[in-house]
């Protein structure tokens, strides 16, 4: 397998799902911004390389009554254990991705390289 490119900072993008929220009979997800948690000193193209990325979807939609229906689903994409780093975080890798109950995604994606200072 040839290697994969590290995430940095903007590298993780949200998609919104299409099953409604609980008790929900129809409506839309929509994403909110994604949070990092990045390396100070680890950095490809001037970003910092991150371990976890993660965003809050929020639901707007009606049940069959009619009646409104809101509701949150967080998804967190986490690093897991690569070669590079053995200790006790990892980074995240072009391709990683985690799907939420309701079907909303985060997906990484870079080409970036990675350096360090």
């Amino acid at each position: 397998m040839p290697p994969r490119s590290v995430a940095r900072f903007g590298d993780v993008f949200p998609t919104p799902g299409a099953t409604p929220f609980t008790g929900a009979q129809s409506g839309t997800w929509t994403a909110g911004a994604v949070a990092y948690t990045s390396y100070e000193k680890l950095v490809s193209g001037g970003a910092n390389v991150i371990s976890e990325a993660r965003c809050t979807f929020n639901f707007t939609g009606a049940n069959s009554s009619g009646a409104t229906v809101t509701g949150t689903e967080t998804v967190v994409l986490s690093a897991e254990s690569t070669k590079l780093q053995r200790g006790a975080s990892n980074v995240i890798l072009d391709g990683d991705s985690a799907t939420g109950e309701f079907g909303n995604t985060l997906a990484a994606s870079s080409g970036a390289k990675l350096e360090t200072e």
